[in-house]
């Protein structure tokens, strides 16, 4: 198995054709795997680790709108006829994924209608999940939304330990670092996480979804045809 979801639903055989054609790479932290509107020259398949969606507007920071773990793909546009990137792309937690060719991938979709059947199906399931983080975002307050985050990054780095500074968990959902140091040490103080110098353990997972946004079990449910 390559264990990225979207290519253990192909049959056998496509497997294999594409895994093929694809390098084993590793997502380093913080690593920018594309930028916004520049041409698609890869398509990444995590395995592991997770990787969150950026936009940037005017002269703002970059904004993560959403997150990408072993359930998906970086560069599924290219299948609607993109030739550049929707978002940037920004490795959330380290983790390993597989690395094709764009022209490659083109190449087999085109012979693959099982392929192009996934991929249209993870592209719907990924515009409801940019509509649910929009709404979320608006409406839901930093404790809940951290708490959110937290699980996501765990279920996709898939180890209850993994590295990720206040710094960058308040870039990426746009608030202030000071409201994510209060909202993290408040999970530390009843035992729900802990952290130090950017490594962060889940300790009480069941308690953290309770404190979690609705969004959490939403985006599960959203997911859970790719997954199952």
């Amino acid at each position: 198995m390559s264990k990225n979801f979207l290519i253990d639903l192909l049959p056998k055989k496509t497997q294999g054709i594409l895994l093929s054609e694809a390098e084993l790479y590793e997502l380093n932290h913080s690593e920018i795997i594309c930028i916004a509107n520049e041409p698609i020259g890869h398509l990444y398949f995590p395995i592991d680790g997770c990787i969150s969606i950026v936009q940037s507007i005017d002269d703002h920071p970059p904004l993560g709108i959403g997150v990408i773990g072993n359930e998906g793909m970086v560069g599924a546009e290219i299948t609607l006829g993109a030739s550049v990137h929707s978002f940037g792309m920004l490795v959330q937690c380290a983790g390993s994924a597989w690395k094709i060719k764009s022209k490659d991938f083109l190449a087999e979709i085109k012979n693959t209608p099982e392929l192009s059947h996934i991929i249209n199906h993870y592209l719907a399931v990924h515009m409801i999940q940019l509509g649910l983080t929009a709404a979320c975002e608006h409406f839901h307050e930093i404790g809940p939304r951290l708490a959110k985050w937290l699980l996501m990054s765990q279920d996709r780095a898939q180890s209850p330990t993994f590295f990720m500074t206040h710094e960058f968990i308040s870039l990426m959902m746009g608030v202030r670092r000071v409201g994510i140091t209060t909202s993290a040490a408040d999970f530390k103080r009843r035992g729900l996480i802990d952290y130090h110098r950017g490594e962060i353990t889940i300790l009480n997972r069941f308690a953290l979804k309770a404190e979690a946004c609705s969004c959490y079990q939403r985006n599960r449910e959203i997911c859970s045809p790719l997954i199952h």
